[in-house]
Parts: C-alpha cells; structure tokens; sequence
C-alpha cells in the first residue's frame, strides 16, 4: 500500500507538473518560462491540487519520503522519450484495469450508478491490489528456493569443472647440461 501511495503522489505530482506546463505553453508562446517561473506558475494554477500532493507526500514515512524524491529525480533526468513511454504503459494499465472493473461489473450482475459504482470501483482496485501484492509475494517466496538451487548446481558444477580441469603445462626447452662429455 505504501509502494502505491508512493507511485500515485509521484504520477500525480508529475501528471500536475505536465499539465501546469501545456497551460502556461497555451497562455504564453512567445516567450519561453524559466524553470522558476514555471513552477510558480504551477503553483498559482493548481494550488488546491499541489496542496493535496503535499499533503500525501507528508503522509509517507520518512523513507518512502526519499524513496520519492529519488523517482523524482530520475523523472525529471529522464527524456521526454523515456517520458511518454512511461505515460504510454500507464495509460494501457490504467485502461486495462477499466476494462477489467466494467467486466467485474457485469460479471456480478449488478446495476450500479453514482456513488455505488464509484465505491465499487474502488473497493475493486484496492481488493485486486492486495490480490496482486499477495500474488507477488508469493511467487518470490517460490522463486527465492529455486534460485538457490541454481546457484548450489552451478556452484558444483562449476567446482567440479575446475578440480578435474588440468592446468595447462607449457613446455619449455630442457636446459643445457654443463657436464662434460
């Protein structure tokens, strides 16, 4: 959950930061903002939301605090390439688990509107992600045996190959006998 809260502040810090960017972009073409100038911006136009954004950062340990700065970091270095390819794999996850709540929806036969079908939803995304996170922790737990047999095989292996290989013995000319014939 930590893990989530700490992925949602930063998509959502930067989605912000994106959108506060093409506004000021839409406002004022003619000349280019300075970095402060922009986050000033940002600040002035989404106040209420960068207000929620803080208030979620302060609610992170002070380790998932760091943890977020450092993602953050590596956003902003990363190229706008890098960047949209980011965006892109959310976007098809996110359009993914939307079209997995509609079929959960029709699946359970009931007829939801308003505020039912948003609890749903969110009941839905929160219960699919403990499934996962437990799903995860699980296959770790079973991936982390197997590993060590890998790694005792190779390790035999690996020793065995050592112990029978010879070393090479390189051969030298046979000295020169001083002794007299």
């Amino acid at each position: 959950m930590a893990r989530r809260k700490l992925e949602l502040a930063l998509l959502l810090s930067v989605s912000l930061v994106t959108a506060s960017f093409a506004q000021e972009q839409a406002a004022t073409p003619a000349a280019p903002l300075t970095p402060k100038q922009r986050r000033a911006a940002a600040l002035a136009n989404n106040a209420p939301e960068l207000e929620n954004v803080r208030k979620a950062i302060e609610a992170l340990s002070p380790e998932q605090r760091k943890r977020f700065q450092e993602n953050f970091a590596k956003w902003a270095n990363l190229s706008p390439e890098e960047k949209r390819a980011l965006r892109d794999r959310d976007e098809i996850r996110r359009k993914r688990l939307t079209q997995d709540v509609e079929q959960a929806i029709l699946e359970s036969g009931l007829t939801l509107e308003g505020d039912q079908r948003i609890q749903f939803i969110k009941r839905y995304a929160e219960e699919r992600r403990k499934v996962e996170e437990q799903l995860r922790k699980e296959m770790e737990e079973k991936r982390q045996p197997r590993l060590k047999e890998i790694v005792g095989k190779l390790r035999e292996e690996f020793s065995a190959q050592n112990t029978t290989a010879t070393p090479k013995v390189t051969e030298t000319a046979a000295p020169v006998s001083t002794a007299a014939h």
